[in-house]
């Protein structure tokens, strides 16, 4: 049907887009160590853009494609909006596929179809090995997600068909208030399970009973962050820094910066790479633009800004393969130590922190990479590389260009961190990052009396 409209816009001179989106998703939640929540949804969208000169407009259309006559009134929808749209400074940009693509490496039929009582299941063997005196919570979102791109501009065609999953368990004490957590990942039915979380609840559930939690005085601190915490710090540095709109409205934190100059430190290399493993690959974008191994930051040096359509247009910019919500974001592995506790046992006695995750990050100032975060999962205080207490809530108050400026050690190991939105349209989100960082002289600006 797509195809068929697509060839009756071209035959009379519209220039039309056409973005099917459908997904197949369930989710889960647990809250007071029982299901709250399990609903599915089985939705699609087709998204029609017609663009004339500088007018465009665009037409969503909730539900599924039936016919010809549908979509002959979603594209007349879309043409009448354009037609009567105010002209802007400048002149869109037409999607255009730029090769024909039909993917589905990361698809797996096991997955697509998980049964929900496989996930209580797996819920209630953690309970029962951590222990049922705690007070579990946690959300489990599976699905299938496919994406289908055609347009005027071209004969070319592109499909994408892919399964993923975010799993997390959270351990409350229900009188101390201290909390644990675990989260998995992947496209795989197979890859999240009942022993990894409950191996990572177990490491620490003795170290929390027997212990109290120790405050500390704000200040400057070597911090060992992991996956999850890194993987958050990553996400907002590049969609502060290196997206096109920000970069060019001189509100990113790198504006003013020039393509090689040094912006961090030379340990740190961010990539965009849709063929790592680590990530949830997607071989085009919606723009149509093939997507290929696109540099951001090499070894400190910013060699790329990232561009959608409508920014690529406005400023005179090519397009990047970045009008998509499913990015493959990379950081280069290190040569540190494979163990964490093993990068900073030369420290001695010096206080030294492990934050695994991030709790309400936010960016107090944009133009000035400068972030705000508190600890709160699984955060603990090393002293010679032993961990000897849990962590009270802290909070960190610093900047991207500081912090990445200081990383003294990064793990020769990385490993998939989900970072996906569950809240709009289905777009699988993860990052390929190391298994740690030690930053130096990281400012902690708070600390709590609880967890």
């Amino acid at each position: 049907i797509l195809l068929d409209i697509r060839s009756e816009a071209s035959a009379r001179g519209i220039d039309a887009s056409f973005s099917l989106h459908r997904e197949n998703s369930h989710l889960l939640r647990i809250g007071n160590s029982s299901v709250s929540l399990s609903t599915s949804e089985n939705l699609s969208r087709l998204d029609v853009r017609v663009v004339m000169g500088r007018r465009e407009g665009a037409h969503t259309h909730l539900g599924e494609v039936e016919s010809l006559e549908q979509v002959r009134c979603l594209l007349e929808i879309a043409r009448t909006k354009a037609a009567s749209a105010v002209e802007k400074s400048f002149e869109p940009i037409l999607e255009e596929v730029e090769d024909s693509v039909e993917e589905s490496d990361q698809y797996d039929p096991e997955l697509a179809a998980l049964d929900p009582a496989r996930k209580t299941d797996l819920y209630g063997e953690v309970f029962g090995a951590v222990g049922a005196d705690y007070v579990y919570s946690g959300a489990w979102s599976s699905g299938t997600t496919e994406l289908y791109v055609v347009s005027s501009a071209s004969e070319n065609e592109a499909y994408h068909v892919g399964t993923d999953q975010q799993f997390s368990v959270v351990l409350k004490h229900p009188g101390a208030g201290w909390e644990l957590r675990s989260d998995g990942t992947g496209w795989r039915a197979g890859d999240v399970s009942s022993e990894a979380a409950i191996a990572e609840l177990e490491s620490l559930v003795d170290l929390y009973e027997s212990t109290g939690g120790r405050a500390i005085e704000p200040g400057d601190y070597t911090v060992v962050f992991g996956p999850s915490a890194l993987a958050d710090l990553l996400q907002m540095a590049i969609y502060t820094g290196f997206h096109g709109r920000l970069y060019e409205e001189k509100r990113a934190w790198t504006s003013g910066t020039e393509i090689g100059e040094a912006v961090l430190g030379e340990n740190i290399t961010l990539v965009d790479d849709p063929t790592n493993e680590l990530t949830f690959r997607h071989g085009f974008d919606l723009g149509g633009a093939r997507r290929r191994h696109f540099s951001l930051l090499e070894k400190g040096r910013m060699t790329g800004v990232m561009y959608d359509l409508s920014t690529a247009a406005k400023f005179a910019k090519r397009p990047t393969g970045h009008e998509l919500r499913s990015p493959s974001f990379v950081m280069e592995c290190g040569s540190g130590p494979e163990n964490a506790s093993d990068a900073v046992r030369d420290r001695g006695d010096s206080v030294v922190l492990s934050i695994p995750a991030l709790h309400y990050m936010n960016i107090p100032n944009t133009s000035k990479g400068s972030f705000t975060a508190s600890s709160r999962f699984n955060a603990t205080v090393l002293e010679s590389g032993r961990t000897v207490a849990p962590l009270l809530s802290s909070r960190i108050t610093d900047t991207f260009p500081r912090l990445f400026s200081n990383v003294s050690r990064v793990s020769p190991r990385c490993v998939s961190v989900n970072v996906s939105n569950t809240y709009e349209r289905r777009a699988p989100v993860s990052l390929g990052v190391p298994t740690y960082i030690v930053a130096e002289d990281v400012r902690i600006t708070d600390c709590a009396e609880s967890f």
